[in-house]
């Protein structure tokens, strides 16, 4: 039996961010004016997102047949695997860093990541899962993107926070009968433009992506009623895409599938955004690979605007 190992430091980060968001929500009241709103839905969110990745972190117990994993903020929130159930496993190396998953009916199960476990090697030695080599889909299956509805809806809802916010702000004297201060209205629409327009980016490159007999059907999450059609033979090929994080609150690396033609983006799927990404990944794996990408943060918004790769 192996028992993991925390590297306790990212542990101990995260709950005294979560510390000091308590103490700044404990003096919120202590400001005055349009600003108050804005404090309380930011703090609240950097709370909830502390703790959300708290209960993320899994303790992994690995035996002869399977493993165990438990939140290391709810012990009681148990599973247990065995490693028959899992198509394959695969690791996956960023800068001094390696994140090793197990995979099944396309979905990464299990995460485990160098950065975060001292005895990483021997926890990755014990479990008995083959590796991706030889691992592929059926040929005639329908294979169908389907969001990870949790990011989805969770940044949405966050970001739809903030308009209302801002929009609050600056109707603020208006519902309350004053004197409208030009100040407060224009901050208000800031913010709500600003949240506003991340909103929209953020939601730009969602699409539904249906793969059946080399036909690709494609359907934008935000208009939906226009469907672009293509066969796998009509792009050039894909790159591998890796967009770089800094490690901050148990941010990672996250990687990306572009399909290109004509030196241009067509498709993206991402890592991230898609619960079944290694079955979309893998029903692609037909098309010529044109090398890796690497970028940082908002660095690759101009490729998904019609940049020239």
């Amino acid at each position: 039996m192996v028992t993991s190992q925390f590297k306790k430091r990212y542990v101990w980060q995260t709950l005294i961010e979560i510390a000091l968001g308590v103490l700044a929500l404990c003096g919120v009241p202590l400001l005055k004016g349009a600003i108050l709103p804005f404090f309380i839905v930011w703090i609240a969110f950097t709370l909830l997102f502390s703790a959300f990745y708290l209960a993320s972190i899994k303790r992994i117990i690995v035996v002869t047949d399977g493993l165990e994993t438990q939140s290391l903020l709810l012990p009681f929130w148990k599973h247990f695997y065995r490693f028959a159930e899992f198509d394959y496993a695969q690791s996956e190396y960023g800068k001094n860093r390696e994140v090793f998953r197990l995979v099944k009916n396309g979905e990464r199960q299990v995460s485990i990541a160098s950065y975060l476990y001292l005895n990483f090697e021997e926890i990755k030695g014990a479990i008995a899962v083959k590796d991706r080599h030889g691992f592929s889909v059926r040929d005639k299956a329908e294979v169908v993107s389907e969001y990870n509805k949790l990011r989805l809806y969770g940044i949405t809802i966050f970001m739809l926070l903030f308009v209302l916010v801002g929009v609050a702000t600056s109707l603020s004297d208006l519902i309350e009968g004053n004197p409208i201060r030009w100040g407060v209205v224009i901050l208000g629409a800031i913010e709500a433009l600003f949240f506003g327009s991340l909103l929209l980016v953020f939601l730009l490159p969602y699409k539904k992506i249906t793969v059946w007999r080399g036909q690709v059907e494609v359907k934008r999450l935000l208009w939906p009623l226009k469907v672009r059609y293509y066969a796998i033979s009509d792009f050039d090929g894909f790159y591998y895409v890796l967009e770089k994080s800094n490690g901050q609150l148990g941010s990672r690396d996250e990687e990306s599938l572009w399909l290109v033609k004509d030196d241009r983006l067509v498709i993206s799927v991402a890592e991230p955004m898609y619960r079944n990404y290694e079955e979309l990944k893998t029903v692609f794996q037909s098309v010529r690979c044109l090398g890796r990408l690497e970028f940082m943060g908002f660095q690759s918004l101009k490729y998904h605007l019609g940049k020239k790769i």
